[in-house]
């Protein structure tokens, strides 16, 4: 998955960007159990899996708060 940023996330549907939370929540459980089996090469990629998390959040409550 291509890490976007904010503007690029922002124009995605809710049903995208639900779809796209789970993928960034699935992949950061995959490399966090990498991480504790030691075959994680890339350590910096849990903290960009995890700003991809918060960004994604971001735009949900942005879009959720917009609706009201």
């Amino acid at each position: 998955m291509k890490i976007q940023k904010a503007e690029e996330i922002r124009q995605l549907s809710a049903e995208a960007l639900g779809e796209r939370l789970t993928e960034a929540k699935d992949a950061l459980f995959q490399k966090k159990l990498q991480h504790s089996l030691g075959k994680l090469e890339d350590s910096a990629s849990l903290r960009e899996s995890k700003r991809e998390i918060a960004r994604l959040n971001t735009v949900i409550t942005e879009k959720v708060k917009g609706n009201r």
